[in-house]
This record gives C-alpha cells, sequence and structure tokens, in this order.
C-alpha cells in the first residue's frame, strides 16, 4: 500500500510540473515572445553602420553632394512596404540644405529578416557646406 502512494504521488508530482510548463509556454506563444512561423511580429527597420558625409565640391561632377552609405535592415517578421530613406541636411550657417524621402529596398519593399544596401550619392543646392545629417527608416505596415 505504501508503493502505490509513493507512485501516486510521483505521477501527481510530474503532471502539476507539466500543466505549469505547459502553461507558461502557451503564455509565451500567446505574448508572441517565442516567436513561431505565424507570428505576428510588426516589422521594424534599423540602421546598421548607416552614414553619410558631405563630398562637398567633389570633382569630376562639380556640384555639391552627400554620400550616404550602410545598411538598413528589418529585424521583424511582417514584411515593410513603402520604405524610404529620410534624409535631412542642414548647412553649418543654418538652414536646411536637404529634406528628401528616397525609395530603398526592392521596390520600396523589405522583407522580414531581410537587409538592403544603401550606398546614393545626393546633389544639394547651395555654397555652404553641410553641418548635420539625419537618415531616418520609414516604412508602412500595409502595401
Amino acid at each position: 500500500m505504501g508503493e502505490y502512494n509513493s507512485s501516486g504521488k510521483k505521477l501527481s508530482i510530474i503532471l502539476g510540473a507539466t500543466t505549469i510548463v505547459l502553461a507558461i509556454l502557451v503564455v509565451l506563444l500567446f505574448t508572441n515572445t517565442i516567436p513561431t512561423m505565424n507570428s505576428n511580429r510588426a516589422a521594424k527597420l534599423v540602421n546598421v553602420g548607416l552614414g553619410a558625409r558631405d563630398l562637398g565640391q567633389d570633382p569630376p561632377i562639380y556640384e555639391r553632394s552627400v554620400h550616404a552609405e550602410g545598411y538598413v535592415c528589418n529585424i521583424g517578421i511582417e514584411t515593410a512596404y513603402k520604405v524610404k530613406l529620410h534624409v535631412v541636411a542642414n548647412y553649418v550657417t543654418g538652414g536646411v540644405a536637404l529634406d528628401q524621402h528616397i525609395t530603398i529596398g526592392n521596390g520600396g519593399i523589405i522583407y522580414g529578416g531581410e537587409s538592403v544596401r544603401v550606398d546614393m550619392v545626393i546633389p544639394y543646392a547651395g555654397d555652404t557646406d553641410i553641418g548635420n545629417i539625419v537618415l531616418t527608416p520609414e516604412w508602412s505596415a500595409s502595401p
């Protein structure tokens, strides 16, 4: 009779622990903490080594321009649509030299887990050098 009670207690402990583990797993899946193939993790774009510098009046083009290069990565699972790089540059003397949205990616699309190389020269008008440049990826969750 003692053996029956000890094996029943072991079974109860095992079933209780299994129930707790399954409950935790369900909560983690429900809150999307554990990614699955059907996870609804929104697209999120991040800059990786993305920067820009003023080329000034660089020969042989003889027009003032900014060179932007680096990567934009979608660290989400969902696709990012209408992807553009917002480029804002100000003159050292003040005032806006550039404020443009430039489409990047495959026709403005970056799939989840994909990265896109950015390497572009953007001309600007004026006789003054650029003081600061801000590059910001922008996107939409719907096509």
